[in-house]
């Protein structure tokens, strides 16, 4: 079964940034890198909040596994809505 595309590379609106990867944490376990701001800050208005209620409200969220890539949603961290 082939894996559907989730993004148009061909799209005039998609917006594309490249952003270095870096090891982080004990002993290298993590794998980290940026989000553009404008993308949180576009989140957190979103959300009706302002950026610094949005930095200690929100967490990012990854869901990947069962389709090819990843997906990154902004939610709100349990016990801080």
């Amino acid at each position: 079964m082939k894996e559907k595309e989730m993004l148009d590379l061909n799209d005039t609106d998609l917006i594309m940034k490249r952003y270095r990867v870096r090891v982080t944490g004990k002993n290298g376990r993590t794998v980290e890198t940026s989000v553009p701001r404008e993308v949180f800050e576009r989140e957190v208005r979103r959300h009706g909040l302002s950026l610094e209620e949005g930095l200690q409200r929100l967490e990012a969220v990854w869901r990947y596994n069962s389709f090819h890539g990843l997906y990154l949603t902004f939610e709100p961290r349990e016990g801080k809505v």
